[in-house]
């Protein structure tokens, strides 16, 4: 069994469904919670350290840090993990001298700003869909399209466009905000996740994402859940397509300054043989958990692992880490807060 470095690394999130199995990346963390479940008082049970702070109102982790801070809890030196690395959390970091092993915040800005991501799509010649930046008060409707706002988690940003009427609704809705605009496109959207590391860049295998499930998201674009099992029917050719775009994407990362954790969504032409990049999420992602779950089931160096290996100056190869994983079963169901059920296969 491999030893990882014995460095105590501080997990924080107001919502511990949000980090349900990362406890398995890392033997030495210190898990921070505004509200305990059931998944983390079965951690408990097996040795994992976890500090319930009894804020279950908390929304923010950066309540939860600056509680922290307030009970001398978090001290200068310490090291701390965070869903999403954000303005406000960097700075109480710098204030208070600890260390988040996350992105710059910046890069939320650049990548996941859907507007921006096509910016750095075209700067480094990553393929997408003909693309429209535009106000939604001067679209004219011609034919079906999507049309996203800058920001929005899990399908509350994205909206399918098929008539006059509806994007009438849509301008009354939302005003004249600029809006990307692409060719509404019935193909699957799969994603994968993967780390970019000075020594490489470590991916896992794609997964499709579960949408149009009203029972695990309302929202007609939104998210539900992944599974792996359907993205491993794709042809051979497809997954090298996928494979080799991941490198590229990671490459063009590393030349702006990005390492760690990074999603990405894409459409998939299997029978063509297209794949358009749609969007970035640079930060920990919903699913980690599960797919840290599956990683150490088969053995492997869990992805989220790799990522703090890399922000703790070590190269992640010298700890058997995979640049593929080979996980390509399985199937995550993270429905929306209104929704009904939740299982994981």
């Amino acid at each position: 069994m491999i030893e990882l470095p014995r460095k105590t690394i501080f997990l924080i999130s107001p919502d511990p469904r949000k980090i349900d199995g990362l406890e398995l990346a890392w033997p030495h963390f210190r898990i921070f919670v505004g509200k305990m479940s059931p998944a983390l008082r079965k951690a408990e049970k097996s040795g994992t350290e976890v500090v319930n702070l009894r804020l279950p109102r908390a929304k923010k982790t950066s309540e939860l840090l600056a509680e922290m801070v307030g009970r001398k809890m978090i001290r200068r030196g310490n090291r701390a993990l965070v869903f999403k690395n954000l303005p406000k959390i960097e700075k109480l970091a710098a204030k208070h001298r600890f260390e988040i092993l996350m992105p710059p915040a910046k890069f939320l800005g650049e990548l996941e700003d859907k507007i921006n991501f096509v910016d750095f799509c075209r700067e480094f010649d990553l393929p997408i869909l003909p693309t429209t930046i535009r106000e939604l008060n001067l679209v004219r409707f011609s034919e079906p399209i999507v049309i996203q706002t800058r920001r929005g988690h899990a399908g509350e940003s994205t909206f399918f466009v098929k008539s006059s009427r509806e994007l009438e609704n849509l301008k009354r809705k939302i005003g004249d905000f600029v809006v990307k605009i692409t060719p509404l496109k019935k193909l699957p959207t799969f994603s994968l996740d993967f780390c970019v590391a000075r020594s490489g860049i470590f991916s896992t295998q794609p997964f499709f994402q579960i949408t149009g499930d009203p029972d695990l998201n309302p929202l007609p674009g939104g998210t539900g859940g992944i599974d792996f099992g359907i993205a491993a029917q794709l042809s051979d050719k497809t997954r090298e397509r996928i494979g080799a775009l991941v490198n590229k994407i990671g490459g063009a990362l590393a030349k702006i300054g990005y390492r760690g954790i990074a999603g990405i969504d894409f459409l998939v032409d299997d029978a063509g043989g297209k794949i358009y990049l749609l969007e970035m999420n640079p930060r920990l992602l919903s699913n980690l958990g599960f797919v840290t779950r599956r990683q150490v089931a088969a053995g492997e160096l869990p992805l989220a692992t790799i990522h703090l290996l890399e922000f703790l100056g070590e190269n992640p190869a010298k700890f058997g880490a995979a640049k593929a994983s080979r996980v390509n079963s399985g199937r995550f169901e993270n429905p929306h807060p209104d929704a009904r059920s939740s299982v994981e296969i």
